[in-house]
């Protein structure tokens, strides 16, 4: 049964004419609400901290408020330390939110004494204080140093999960909607264009314009998809900066007018050669030079997100279900202003449990998930890496994806070598995604891009053997994107093609599991496997946000878990990986934490 909304707002309007015709429920959570200056933010929060009310129309609810306005509302009169003691009522645990908003020094100053920063901090620490149901706050941090922004919204996160309250802000930044809220609410002149989940909004916008609320975005109709990319769409479609790549050409119908890099993501214009249009998108920054002049071609890498949209999330009612113990969840550690999301995972010596992010680090934690230790890859400019795997002797090698080589550190971090490069030839590597490892250490390899592979390489990384290849027959893959070997046969996710496919370690193609679309063993573009020490096989879908365990000879032994946010669910799973107790550790990536459960 759904919990009931924070507010329900029927058709209100407040004049003149900045909110009009409001009818939208405020979920419990953390909702954003987003806008263009002028769109009606600060109208609709003064409405819920009881400022206002409408001019017509109705609002209900009446939750307990803490209210942090955009000025901030400080009393000029008070310290620091005195805002926190009326709020609280006690100066129990003061002194802890004072130190976690970096205001110790500062707790007797008053706000005039207090820079623009201290002071958004010093409002936001004494809204937490009030222990209040629902936070409201009207672009809290605003003013604050972004690299030291991501600390504060740790510090909400961690308060609203201790205490069960609700937070409601407005942004006009995308980063800090996406990054903070599980709902959106989107307005402009004073309307709503567009409510709920912003992962739905963020993945599958329904117009260009709603796209721009989260950040940028490439829309394509049709036609512009058949032109641009030489893809078939159904209907209009948005594909963010990390679903597009950019690649140089010898010859095509793409040429570089300009190009600018712009951090996590770069910005091109191209022109289409044949009919003279040109056109900007926004794309994953690419390794090669694009000057002026050049041929490229255009690809979009996350074309499995697509067909998840378009097949959606199915369930059935007969499926066996797995019930899970000791669920447990935790975030990975910030970077700079931002809490990177996790990837990918591997099981280590004494269980210790290694993790990718997308701040291109590797993460060593010990089987409680306490960090032990981190390090960053080579370089990440052109993208992060995505498969790892740990050796006898400590040693940990890392597809570093795309720079299309494979990495070899010792324990402690230290570089020891690289092989490959971009190539197709034996021992070269095209987005190299996922690794595993057999007995004897021998690693297995997978590629995507348009030349999907397995290599074989001696744990030295000797080059041993090659097979499968692109496409959607026997043996063929579309973005294989994990494996795992078991009893002399390597099982491989075969992600947009919806299956797993089954190949022996020397690589003689032997069958497949699954069949698309035909319960009860049909996938959700699985995304990684894991061998358990029960002799099953263990699949994480990124499409249904499930674990699925499975037998060798393809029996559905029983599935868990649907997309969301809360216990016992995932959205855009990436890894998985178990160790010697059997606990699965999951990157549950879009929730931005690391998942470990017991079956």
């Amino acid at each position: 049964m759904a919990a009931d909304p924070l507010w329900q707002l029927d058709a209100v309007s407040l004049d003149p004419a900045r909110l009009r015709e409001v009818s939208v429920a405020i979920p419990a959570g953390v909702t954003a609400v987003i806008g263009w200056s002028g769109a009606g933010k600060t109208s609709l929060l003064n409405l819920f901290a009881g400022f206002e009310r409408p001019d017509r129309g109705a609002i209900h609810g009446a939750p307990r408020v803490a209210w942090v306005p955009q000025n901030g509302g400080l009393w000029p009169h008070c310290t620091g330390l005195e805002h926190l003691e009326i709020a609280c009522g006690s100066r129990d645990g003061i002194e802890t939110l004072l130190a976690a908003f970096d205001l110790a020094e500062k707790q007797a100053a008053r706000p005039p004494q207090l820079s623009q920063g201290e002071q958004s901090r010093l409002a936001v620490a004494r809204a937490l204080a009030t222990k209040a149901d629902v936070l409201v706050m009207d672009e809290p941090l605003a003013h604050v140093d972004p690299a030291r922004a991501g600390n504060y919204w740790r510090v909400i996160r961690e308060h609203l999960a201790r205490t069960g309250a609700s937070l409601v802000f407005s942004t006009h930044t995308p980063e800090s909607a996406v990054g903070e809220a599980q709902h959106a609410l989107c307005l402009r002149a004073g309307r709503v264009l567009q409510a709920g989940p912003v992962a739905a909004l963020y993945a599958e916008p329904p117009d260009e314009e709603l796209m721009g609320y989260l950040g940028a975005g490439n829309w394509f109709t049709p036609t512009e998809a058949r032109r641009w990319l030489r893809l078939q769409l159904a209907t209009p479609r948005c594909l963010r900066p990390e679903q597009l790549a950019v690649a140089p050409a010898d010859a095509g119908a793409l040429r570089v007018e300009a190009s600018h890099f712009r951090g996590a993501c770069a910005e091109i214009e191209l022109r289409h050669v044949p009919s003279n249009a040109t056109r900007t998108f926004f794309h994953r920054p690419a390794r090669d030079e694009l000057r002026p002049g050049k041929f490229v071609q255009l690809t979009a890498l996350l074309c499995f997100a697509l067909l998840f949209f378009l097949t959606g999330c199915q369930r059935h009612a007969s499926t066996a279900a797995l019930t899970p113990r000791a669920w447990r969840t935790w975030q990975l550690p910030p970077e700079g202003a931002s809490i990177p999301t996790p990837r990918s995972l591997a099981i280590g010596l004494g269980d210790e449990i290694a993790t990718l992010d997308t701040a291109g680090r590797v993460l060593i934690y010990n089987a409680d998930g306490a960090l032990l230790r981190q390090w960053h890859m080579l370089d990440v400019k052109v993208g992060k890496p995505e498969g790892i795997v740990v050796l006898h002797d400590g040693r940990i090698v890392v597809c570093d994806t795309h720079y299309h080589r494979v990495v070899w550190f010792d324990r402690d971090g230290n570089w020891l070598k690289n092989i490959g490069q971009q190539g197709k030839e034996n021992g070269e590597f095209i987005y190299p995604v996922g690794i595993c490892k057999d007995t004897a250490e021998n690693l297995y390899v997978c590629e995507y891009g348009g030349h999907d592979r397995i290599q074989k390489f001696s744990r030295e990384g000797q080059w041993l053997a090659s097979f499968g290849s692109f496409g959607t027959g026997p043996g063929q893959f579309q973005r294989p994107s994990g494996l795992t070997w078991l009893a002399g046969k390597v099982y491989i996710t075969d992600a947009v093609n919806n299956r797993v496919l089954i190949f022996t370690d020397a690589g003689e193609y032997l069958g497949v599991l699954g069949t698309p679309g035909q319960p009860p063993l049909d996938f959700n573009l699985p995304y990684d496997i894991a061998a358990g020490g029960d002799g099953a096989l263990y699949v994480i879908e990124y499409g249904s946000g499930r674990l699925t365990k499975v037998s060798t000879e393809g029996q559905l032994l029983g599935r868990f878990g649907h997309t969301g946010s809360g216990d016992g669910e995932f959205s855009t799973p990436w890894g998985l990986a178990i160790d010697s107790r059997l606990r699965l550790r999951i990157a549950d990536t879009k929730n931005r934490r690391l998942v470990s459960l017991q079956l």
